[in-house]
């Protein structure tokens, strides 16, 4: 049984991407690196924001090593470790198709937020875990009964499949509660410890 999710802070870093022009896998390869060191700081769980907002252009095999590699090497961690979730802010539509396209052929996802703030889901999910996760950023944060009754979901099915999203990283359960990763994001917009990749 989950507790409530009020005493969680999850500790919010910024990873602004300063490179204009995001491309080659060597290129992606040492901004993935520094992202990593900047996690490794942290006992999560942890968001780390990367953003894109400074860039111009990011070809596949960037995508791949930034936020595939990234984000697949950080759920194959063992059980125990600190959680760490990832965001990605400032998308251009020009950003969106690399990063999908390298999110799918790996299987993953992500929770990003584009440049007009909007929230969207990158990569591959099932239609019904988009719904969920839709309703949930919506209201920010909700125990899984409420959210189910919001968008009339049997609370079981709608329970396991936010199960499924936390395990993905893509919202932060914790009791019965679960968080849009974007409802701790006034923490990032007022000044969190920034990094740069």
């Amino acid at each position: 049984m989950r507790g409530p999710l009020a005493p969680l802070t999850p500790d919010v870093a910024v990873a602004s991407l300063y490179q204009e022009y995001l491309v080659t896998r060597q290129t992606g390869r040492a901004v993935r690196l520094s992202i990593e060191r900047l996690i490794e700081e942290r006992s999560g769980p942890s968001i780390t924001v990367i953003d894109f907002r400074e860039v111009a252009v990011i070809d596949f095999s960037c995508a791949d090593e930034i936020v595939a590699r990234l984000l697949h090497d950080t759920l194959a961690r063992p059980d125990g470790a600190a959680r760490h979730y990832f965001m990605l802010d400032g998308m251009e539509e020009e950003h969106m198709d690399p990063v999908s396209s390298a999110l799918e052929r790996r299987g993953l996802a992500v929770a990003a937020r584009t440049v007009k703030r909007q929230l969207v889901l990158l990569g591959r999910i099932e239609a019904e875990a988009r719904g969920i996760w839709d309703a949930l950023s919506r209201a920010g944060q909700a125990a899984a009964t409420d959210l189910a009754a919001r968008i009339d979901r049997d609370p079981v099915d709608c329970a396991r499949c936010l199960d499924r999203l936390d395990e993905r990283r893509l919202v932060l359960g914790v009791g019965d509660v679960y968080a849009s990763l974007f409802s701790f994001l006034p923490q990032a917009d007022t000044g969190p410890e920034r990094g740069s990749a």
